[in-house]
């Protein structure tokens, strides 16, 4: 019996939304697109991928970081037997559309499957399964993410406790945001759609990060007025989060010259997330008196261009290059007025008895 060739309404979106990741790249359509196609469906599918980490935010992060890269992938995905659509799914594909050998393999063994399964069309799970089976981009992919394929087949066979996540559980509700889980109540409607279609990577911009985090912050601890108290918190979540998902910042969390300069700055002086927010919480050894300035002041005067998306949310290269100058110069405008902030620090860094 011939293999189901018929995509079903869900799997037609993931092909689509792979033509958008591939866009600006140029060439056919690889493994790589086809999973990050699978971060904008429903189901069970991407739920997979997701609890994982593999998530739409994370994975176009990927690809943009790969895109103009020679040398960036170390698997060819089979670029030397490239396909058209039209070859692989009969009357329903495109002839003008081409995927990589690869691509068109897994799409073969979601055809497969599904018949095997006396399904009537192939879906994201037969897609996922096949693009799981092969030495591919892909693959890669997930594991620049860290993400092994066993653990997301363990997810779709129905195993939910997946990876140990030793993260701070005060840190969750940032990495959720970084991971697109979740978005900033702060941001308007407009605002958070906008950010969802583009799957913005906050961690490739910190400036801009640690403003939105900051009104979380304080959102979190219950504080009817937003400091620089809450801006340090802010600072310190997002570096320790950085640190979690290196292939997200584009660059080294680490350094004299890493846009996470000042989270490193606030580390050496012994300062960490956990000590901040237990000071603040109990009142422990703090007397704060008022910030010299309100905290937007702070920020906006360190925070450059803001991130705007360019046009086509959905491709890879959806978003504009922009010069983030990190939080260096955030903590260097925290540290060298009468801030709440540099409260904060002194207390927690005098010597025991003063």
């Amino acid at each position: 019996m011939e293999a189901t060739k018929s995509p079903d309404w869900n799997t037609v979106g993931i092909l689509g939304a792979a033509r958008g990741a591939r866009s600006g790249a140029g060439g056919p359509i690889g493994s790589e697109h086809l999973l990050a196609g699978i971060t904008t469906a429903k189901g069970t599918a991407r739920e997979a991928l997701a609890a994982e980490g593999a998530t739409k935010v994370a994975l176009l992060a990927v690809l943009r970081d790969r895109m103009e890269r020679d040398g960036a992938w170390s698997v060819d995905d089979g670029a030397e037997s490239i396909v058209t659509e039209k070859d692989i799914l009969g009357e329903e594909g495109e002839q003008g559309t081409r995927y990589t050998g690869a691509a068109a393999r897994a799409l073969t063994a979601a055809m497969r499957r599904a018949q095997r399964e006396d399904a009537g069309k192939f879906g994201a799970e037969h897609l996922l399964r096949g693009l799981l089976e092969g030495d591919n981009r892909a693959v890669e992919a997930l594991g620049s993410c860290r993400i092994s394929p066993q653990a997301v087949l363990a997810r779709l066979d129905g195993d939910t406790q997946g990876r140990q996540d030793d993260l701070d559980p005060l840190l969750h509700a940032t990495r959720d945001i970084l991971l697109g889980h979740s978005h900033y109540r702060r941001a308007p409607f407009w605002m958070r759609w906008m950010l969802k279609l583009s799957g913005i990577n906050w961690a490739a911009r910190p400036a801009w990060w640690v403003k939105m985090e900051t009104y979380e912050q304080a959102r979190r601890l219950g504080s009817s007025t937003v400091g620089t108290e809450h801006a340090l918190l802010a600072i310190l979540a997002t570096h320790e989060v950085a640190l979690r998902y290196p292939h997200l910042t584009g660059e080294a969390t680490t350094g004299p010259d890493s846009l996470y300069a000042g989270g490193e700055r606030l580390l050496r002086l012994g300062i960490d997330y956990a000590s901040v927010h237990n000071a603040l919480k109990t009142g422990d050894r703090l007397h704060l008196t008022s910030d010299a300035r309100p905290v937007d002041q702070y920020i906006d005067e360190t925070k450059g261009q803001a991130p705007t998306p360019a046009p086509g949310h959905d491709s890879a290269a959806a978003e504009e290059p922009l010069t983030d100058p990190g939080t260096g110069p955030l903590v260097e405008a925290l540290l060298g007025e009468q801030t709440r902030a540099r409260q904060v620090v002194d207390a927690l860094t005098a010597p025991p008895g003063n």
